[in-house]
């Protein structure tokens, strides 16, 4: 505790009154990317050997600090909780005695009842599902606030596609937006920032591995959230089938489930029948 309190007083005290010690070039910069935070530091006078420095956050909620390490003057900091903090950078000439004190403040906002909700559909009528139709909930926004944006966004690449099936459905979002740009061409689809950005209607073009990306965004504070749906498209004609048996003479009149409704379409690691032209049945599953 101790240790907490004099880290504070030091840290919100006046520059040291010192004529040889000019801090006017310093300059605290912030940028954040969602709850993501980074300070950038600069000035000519981080040149000089005697000059050191050192950020450190202050949690407003807890009273607590924490000092963050830094690469080359730049610092970042993922926020998780709502809540005021301030990020302190404190600068000191270990020569000339003197030191002085930049910050910023982030006021960091909670996004309840943020979700998005979707249903799986078939543009033709066949049972395999190649279209969404779904919907962004109104999040934090309340009546008459006009800071709320709402953004939606659908991508698909050869990077997403080569992802294998069981990744894909494992990958965490961080390591997933850390594995992919997305500020790259692989957005197929966009929409926002009004209300009406909250509803989604598309229509995959092909198979492979989609995200749908939803954003809520709050333009007065700069703050925002996304979430991230992954979507497997698998729609490919019977292809790789094993237990067919090849016979001269017999002719395929159909793909059928097993209550005999006739498919366009085979799902993997799944029963169904073959018919032939002499009313022959074979009951195969296809594989990949």
């Amino acid at each position: 505790m101790k240790k907490i309190l004099s880290l504070l007083m030091l840290l919100v005290s006046l520059a040291t009154a010192n004529a040889k010690c000019d801090w006017s070039s310093l300059k605290l910069q912030q940028w954040n990317n969602r709850n993501v935070y980074k300070w950038f530091v600069s000035g000519d006078v981080l040149d000089d050997t005697c000059v050191d420095w050192m950020f450190v956050v202050y949690d407003m909620q807890t009273k607590k600090t924490d000092t963050v390490w830094d690469i080359r003057g730049v610092c970042e900091v993922q926020f998780n909780e709502k809540g005021k903090y301030k990020m302190y950078l404190k600068v000191w000439n270990r020569c000339e005695k003197c030191d002085t004190v930049l910050y910023r403040e982030v006021n960091i906002i909670y996004f309840p009842k943020c979700n998005f909700t979707y249903s799986m559909r078939s543009s033709n009528g066949s049972n395999c599902s190649d279209s969404i139709v779904g919907e962004m909930s109104l999040g934090p926004w309340t009546k008459g606030n006009l800071c709320w944006q709402w953004w939606s966004y659908i991508y698909n690449s050869k990077e997403l596609n080569d992802i294998s099936q069981n990744d894909w459905d494992s990958i965490s979002d961080e390591e997933l937006y850390g594995y992919y740009d997305f500020n790259d061409t692989g957005m197929i689809f966009y929409q926002g920032p009004t209300d009406a950005a909250r509803r989604i209607k598309y229509k995959f073009p092909s198979d492979g591995h989609y995200l749908v990306v939803t954003q809520w965004y709050n333009e007065c504070l700069s703050q925002d959230t996304f979430f991230f749906t992954r979507i497997t498209v698998n729609c490919n004609k019977v292809t790789s089938i094993k237990n067919i048996v090849k016979i001269e003479d017999l002719k395929i009149i159909g793909y059928f489930d097993m209550i005999g409704r006739k498919v366009d379409y085979m799902e993997i690691n799944k029963p169904y029948l073959i018919i032939y032209n002499n009313g022959k049945r074979q009951k195969v599953m296809r594989t990949e």
